[in-house]
Formats: C-alpha cells, structure tokens, sequence
C-alpha cells in the first residue's frame, strides 16, 4: 500500500516543519534504580529496571517533543498476514503543569473493513479530547466515555498512549517481567532493548529506549507468534519549542463546535432533595478520624444509583479513596486506584469516593475507559468526606477487620504512597 506522507493541515494553524534535531545532551547511564526495593520485591531484572528509571526522569524533565510516526502490523503468514493496519502521522506533545501531557495527533490511517484512508487531527489530554469530525462537519470536545469515535480512536494508531497516558513508562516499571536483549542502532540512535510483559491483559512490548533522550525510537508489540505491530518513531525534537497554536484545534469554516456531554449539568447528579450518604448510627461520639479510632459508618452511592454499606464488609480490611477527577495528574491516580484494588484482591474491599464533581461522571469513566466496571467509584460521598474530615485530596483512611482506623493520609504522592499503602495492607491480612 502507498502511504501518503503529506499530512493535512486542516485543522490546525501552523506547518510543522520536518528535520530532526536530536539532542546534545546525554541521558545518564543506567544506573540502580531509585527504590531497588521495588525490583527485588516484583523479581524484576535491575538492569531493566535501571533503563526506564534514567528513560523517565529525562523524560519527566523535557518540556516538549515533535516526533513524525508510522505504524504497521506485520506477518508474513497466519491470520494477520495480508492485515496491515497502520498509520503514518506527526505528532507535537507537551507536558502541562502536574506532570500531565498533552498529544497533538495529525495524520492518516488505514480504515477497518475498506481500502480507504482516513484522515484524523485529535488533541488529547487526560481524559478530556478534541477531534475534527468532517463526515458530520463538527469539531468535537468530549470528556471521559464520550470521547470515542474513529477519527478519535484512530489516533492511537500511533500508538503515544502507551508512553504517554501516565507518567512515562509507569506501566512498565510495574511489569510482571522485563528483560534487557542488548542494543541496537535505530533512526541513527542507539537504544536500549528491552522486553516487557505485563500483568492482566496487555501484550508484551519491546521498546528501543533512546540512550540519550529517554523517548522510543521504535516499540515492538506481539500480537501472536509470528505477528507484531511496530510504531516507528523518527524526526524527534526535544524541548524545540512548540507554539501553544499546536494544541488548539482551529475550527474550519461551517463547521460547529459541540461539547460531549453538555459542560452545563452533570448527568445523574445527586438532586438538594436526595440523600446523598446516611449514617447507620446516629451516635457519631463513640467515632473518631485518627488512627486507632472507629470508623464512622455509612452508605453511599454510585452514580447508578446503587448503595454500598461499610457495615457489608464487616472482618476484613476496607480502602477508603477520597479523589475527584480534576485533581492534578488524575490519570496516574486512577491508575494508581486500579492497582490497589487489583492488589487487595478478596482479602479486601476499596471503595473510592469522587468528591465535590461537577460532572460525577467524569471519574466513572476513567475507570470505563480501561475495562474496569468492578472499580467502585462513589459519586455521592460527600459526607463520609466530611465525617473523616478529608480536607484535600486525593486522601486515603484503611480501616482494619474490626472497623477501626490503622491508616490515614492527605498527603498523596503518586509512585511512593502506593507502597506504604500496599505495606499497611499486608500488615493487616
């Protein structure tokens, strides 16, 4: 198949100008990870470990890359085999105060189920996205379940959510195994090699890790034996300066702007005249918010309406997650959320209260987003927040099998307090 490799400008107002300007300064060698603890409790290879941890701190200091992309699956026999899916495009991505990023997406894509192409410009940032529809002639803002669509999903074809839906290679830090397979010279930079398989249901990657600037120069992913899909990373600038007109869709004549859903009302929010939690006992006295403290009970409910009861899980230990889904680096937390519960397992319980929402559904479809409806998220928790006196957020209370409290904290920092939350966890089952 002849791929265009003229990307339009529709949509955006300015031209992106080609030629690669790698940078000059070296990342530092692999070295022993920050918290090798963290290797030797997963049974993780340090050395593995080591190259994502420099990879991510370059990464976690750069303030802008451009990047041209190509993807494609490749078999030479099987099921796959005449299966070429891919996608040839450039994209501008920029980190947002709190460690966010935010991916400006212009290019082609081969369609399913035709030998057409179609042509995407899609901005997203956490769970919020922007996307040119020109079949209905609309530019779409959606958030959470409502971004969804081919010119909006196409986009992924280049495959940066895998880098870049959390802080960089935060998913792989946390693999279920890596293994370093040596160097390799590729788009005339050496990179690291390194295979990565992953818990649940994500296939393993092999990602060429730039020894200098800690971006990708290609990632591998095997679809099965003897098939793989690869996304070709070329023409990178670090930190060159992108002009803030790259992260804004400029609306083509006749078209019109549409909002999914209505940024007006919240759907399903709880009414003035509905009870949002209730206490099971009025005689609060005997309750406190510090450590060694009963818990106060209480109900609340999702946004579907369905009640959860503290007092069901009565013998084993319950998470209690105060966030909401305009805290910064909401992605990460949500992440971060999944990991917990999938920790917990059935030794225990999380339940994760989204406080003070405009729009309650936008934390419920962080989790939708990945697959992950067995997540509890509360939209009407208001008052347990108050009742054990969550100032800020995110902030977490462990109650113990006897409802007494054995953890409590407001001061939430993504990557470290995951882990003492994992250790009281343990202590307790």
């Amino acid at each position: 198949m002849t791929r265009r490799r003229n990307v339009a400008t529709l949509a955006l107002s300015l031209t992106f100008v080609a030629g690669a300007a790698q940078s000059q300064e070296s990342m530092p060698p692999p070295a022993q990870p920050d918290r090798p603890s963290t290797a030797e409790r997963n049974g993780l290879d340090e050395r593995a470990v080591g190259i994502f941890l420099a990879a991510q701190e370059a990464l976690v200091e750069t303030k802008d890359i451009a990047v041209t992309i190509r993807s494609e699956i490749q078999a030479e026999s099987g099921p796959l085999a005449a299966f070429k899916l891919g996608a040839d495009g450039n994209a501008w991505i920029r980190q947002e105060e709190g460690g966010l990023w935010t991916r400006s997406m212009i290019g082609h894509s081969d369609e399913i189920g035709s030998n057409e192409q179609l042509a995407f410009t899609v901005v997203k940032s956490d769970n919020k996205a922007s996307w040119i529809d020109p079949e209905n002639q609309e530019v779409i803002h959606a958030i959470g379940r409502y971004a969804k669509g081919k010119y909006y999903s196409n986009a992924d074809l280049l495959g940066l959510h895998y880098l870049f839906q959390v802080k960089p290679y935060a998913r792989e830090l946390r693999a279920a195994k890596l293994e370093v397979l040596g160097t390799e010279a590729v788009d005339n930079t050496l990179c690291n090699i390194v295979r990565v398989e992953y818990s649940g249901r994500e296939l393993p990657r092999r990602w060429y890790i730039s020894t200098t600037d800690g971006f990708p120069r290609k990632i591998v992913e095997e679809l099965m034996e003897g098939a793989t899909r690869t996304y070709d990373f070329t023409d990178v600038e670090i930190d060159s300066g992108i002009d803030d007109a790259r992260f804004a869709i400029k609306v083509p004549a006749n078209y019109v702007e549409k909002n999914l859903p209505d940024r007006q009302a919240a759907q399903n929010a709880a009414t003035p005249e509905q009870t949002a939690v209730t206490n099971t006992d009025d005689s609060m006295g005997q309750y406190g918010v510090e450590i060694g403290d009963l818990g106060a009970p209480f109900t609340a409910s999702n946004i579907f309406g369905e009640e959860y009861d503290l007092k069901d899980y009565a013998g084993k230990p319950v998470l209690l997650f105060f966030w909401a889904s305009w805290v910064p680096s909401t992605s990460i937390v949500a992440s971060e959320i999944i990991e917990l519960n999938d920790y917990l397992g059935d030794d225990g319980q999380l339940l994760s209260f989204a406080l003070r929402e405009r729009t309650p559904e936008a934390a419920v479809n962080l989790m939708l987003e990945e697959d992950r409806e067995d997540v509890v998220v509360l939209t009407s928790g208001g008052r347990a927040g108050n009742v054990y006196n969550i100032a800020k957020m995110p902030a977490i209370v462990i109650l113990d099998s006897d409802g007494r409290i054995a953890y409590r904290t407001e001061n939430y920092v993504i990557e470290d307090t995951i882990n003492e939350i994992k250790a009281k966890l343990d202590e307790l089952r």
